[in-house]
């Protein structure tokens, strides 16, 4: 049986948010996580969420970076890294 272990809160990425404007002129909000998938520990994830059209699909993008440092990392990079991120990202 696997036993399971909650990470310390200090190593548990805050919900930080960077906003964007998309090459349509939508506004969307990224969500910065710990990733989901198998492995998800060691990497996170941004979930973009569609401020103007909330129908719009979610997309998500996986951050190669690590899940406890992924909150001050989101909120440092540079406007291009974050616009890069999106284009990366698929629906969710």
């Amino acid at each position: 049986m696997t036993e399971w272990e909650r990470r310390p809160k200090d190593a548990t990425p805050a919900m930080t948010q960077r906003e964007i404007e998309d090459e349509r002129g939508r506004t969307w909000v990224g969500s910065v996580r710990s990733g989901t998938l198998r492995g998800g520990e060691s990497h996170a994830e941004v979930i973009f969420v569609c401020v103007d059209q909330p129908s719009e699909l979610k997309r998500v993008t996986r951050l190669d970076i690590p899940a406890d440092d992924a909150d001050v990392r989101w909120l440092t990079m540079e406007e291009d890294e974050v616009l890069d991120a999106f284009r990366r990202s698929e629906p969710a």
